[in-house]
């Protein structure tokens, strides 16, 4: 999701290189190093953790391992995963990544569906004519040498929209980076979806005009949205604080609680302004003459391009697939992926059914619906 400038390669660094910030251990204080498990005697070193959030104490001697997590940023020492294009993953983020390129489809159909429904009197995003791929690292990063990826190309993401003919018809190739979590694979996915209906929907003379940290900024907002609707609250304090929207987000955020999210979309497609300044949030509403009308909605195109078209989904709660290790199951319901205990809509026919994953077992998953105490069983192998 950080998009644009290669300004992201620090970034990358500062995750992979840098050493924590030296604390000295407090009179009587009696704490372990969180790499080796070796008791902290006179220093140590604090580590943001970017994938869980807070501080993490680290030893002198592990602050000095090169090997670094991919995801959270913290040294690792031992029992991590090394991805085939070289990154690393502790036990953690390991665990807790998603590795399979049918659940990452599938939790992507997910977003789809849910941007769909909750934007739906504000936006429509394309979808059959969008074509999605899990790429490594590698791919991610020649994509900043290929044309037609300068507006969005991210550590995690990238997106191309290539114009068909004069129309206002679109194909878009939306690349994710493989072996993300669950709620950054969200995030980045309802990102990249953003890019696809901005393509669509601002006029050459608006994109010609508007400034690519409130275009990020904008994405990030749809992103936020619907990690507050998953109560993904560390993926929503990463959006907030990153720095790379250069501020927009914040005032973005700020500006749909005074004036409302379709204020932004329409300035999105015809404000005046490039970008949203501090203290003048007020010229949200200041259009340019004409811009209202010049931009077309969006038209989906492309059947053949049919990587994000819904699935099919049954009458009955069914369980489909079941994946992860052993300590970290996801269970995936009808058009949902759910991990233990998590709570969440499902589509079964033309209606949704609230439910409750309560355990994922070898074969089958137990829930309860639509807030009914009684608990079912479903096997995997269920017609």
């Amino acid at each position: 999701m950080i998009c644009r400038s290669k300004w992201w390669l620090g970034v990358l660094l500062a995750c992979v290189l840098l050493g924590g910030l030296p604390v000295v251990l407090a009179a009587g204080e009696l704490s372990h190093c969180v790499v080796c498990d070796q008791v902290l005697k006179t220093n140590y070193y604090e580590f943001e953790d970017k994938s869980a959030g807070g501080q993490k104490k680290v030893c002198a001697v592990c602050e000095k391992l090169e090997t670094r997590c991919f995801l959270c940023g913290m040294p690792v020492q031992k029992d991590y995963a090394t991805l085939k294009d070289g990154r690393l993953l502790c036990k953690r983020d390991d665990q807790e990544a998603i590795h399979s390129e049918n659940e990452e489809k599938s939790i992507c159909e997910e977003v789809q569906y849910e941007l769909d429904r909750k934007f739906s009197r504000f936006m429509t995003f394309p979808s059959r004519n969008v074509v999605l791929s899990f790429v490594d690292r590698f791919h991610l990063d020649s994509l900043f040498k290929t044309s037609g990826y300068e507006h969005c190309v991210s550590v995690f993401g990238a997106t191309q929209s290539h114009p068909l003919g004069k129309g206002t018809n679109y194909a878009h190739s939306i690349s994710v980076l493989s072996d993300l979590k669950k709620a950054r694979l969200m995030a980045v996915y309802a990102h990249e979806c953003t890019h696809t209906w901005l393509a669509e929907n601002l006029s050459k003379q608006r994109a010609g005009v508007i400034d690519p940290s409130a275009i990020e900024g904008f994405c990030e907002l749809v992103a936020y949205r619907m990690m507050e609707d998953h109560q993904e609250v560390f993926e929503m304090q990463t959006i907030q604080t990153s720095a790379y929207t250069k501020g927009q987000i914040a005032l973005l955020l700020e500006a749909e609680r005074i004036y409302g999210f379709n204020a932004i979309v329409e300035w999105m497609k015809g404000g005046e302004d490039a970008r949203l300044e501090s203290g003048n949030l007020d010229r949200l509403r200041v259009m340019q003459p004409g811009m209202e009308t010049s931009v077309v909605a969006a038209t989906p195109v492309l059947a053949t391009y049919a990587a994000i078209a819904p699935t099919p989904v049954p009458d009955t709660l069914r369980l489909k697939a079941i994946s992860g290790t052993s300590q970290h199951r996801f269970a995936m319901i009808n058009d949902r992926t759910f991990e233990a205990m998590e709570r969440g809509k499902v589509r079964v026919g033309h209606t949704n059914v609230n439910i409750r994953c309560l355990e994922i077992r070898n074969s089958s998953v137990v829930i309860q619906a639509n807030g009914s105490p009684e608990k079912q069983e479903l096997f995997i192998n269920n017609k």
